[in-house]
């Protein structure tokens, strides 16, 4: 039984000193490897006078930077802000552009006179003049044919614009949608809503032949009076 004591005691002995061994390699192993892996890095020495951060260890520079004399910065800080202000002293001063009270150029007078007439391909319309009939604005028109050919008109595609170019929706009074070679003269309405109108100055009117739209009449600065 003694020996069995023994025995056991020499089995613990052994394991704890084997495991005391491996600890004290593995620790050796790891510092030296840490120690490889760090070779050559240290903390940065930061520079104040030069503003970047210089390695002290730096094995391609071979040495330390050289530390600047006080006296020197000094001197040379002060050189600097003298020719600094001497530039600024001999820096031409351009005077600011004067402006004159000169009047804007005038817009080009808009023609308002009536009558309007718009002609193409022997086909004629003319507007007479323009008043208000309830609360609609009315162009009066009038419309003849003069070539050879027949003219058809489908007044759905009349286009009228105002001055900023807004389309205006119109109805037409009087005016027939045949025109026959040679035709007499066919008066007749446009109505626009005066709702529509706002602050317009003047119309745009454009009516074109159906189908092939072969002939355009269009008539500019109608004025809404």
């Amino acid at each position: 039984m003694l020996r069995a004591f023994h025995s056991g005691l020499l089995t613990s002995v052994v394991l704890i000193s084997a495991t005391a061994a491996i600890t004290i390699v593995t620790a050796f192993i790891g510092y030296h490897l840490g120690r490889e892996s760090l070779r050559g890095v240290s903390q940065p020495v930061v520079n104040p006078i030069l503003g970047s951060a210089v390695n002290a260890n730096d094995q391609t520079q071979g040495e330390r930077s050289p530390i600047l004399d006080e006296a020197q910065i000094i001197a040379q800080t002060k050189a600097r802000i003298a020719e600094m202000t001497e530039g600024a002293g001999e820096r031409e001063i351009v005077p600011a552009p004067t402006t004159t009270n000169e009047p804007p150029a005038a817009e080009p007078e808009v023609s308002r006179t009536l009558p309007i007439v718009a002609e193409d391909k022997g086909v004629r319309l003319e507007i007479s003049h323009v008043d208000t009939i309830g609360q609609d604005l009315a162009l009066h028109v009038s419309l003849k044919n003069d070539s050879s050919q027949g003219v058809q008109f489908i007044y759905t595609f009349l286009e009228i614009k105002n001055d900023k170019g807004t389309l205006l929706s119109a109805l037409t009074e009087g005016l027939p949608t045949e025109f026959p070679p040679g035709s007499d003269l066919v008066k007749g309405t446009i109505l626009i809503p005066k709702s529509l109108l706002g602050d317009t100055k003047t119309l745009t009117l454009r009516l074109a032949s159906y189908p092939n739209q072969d002939v355009q009449l269009q008539a500019a600065n109608i004025p809404v009076e």
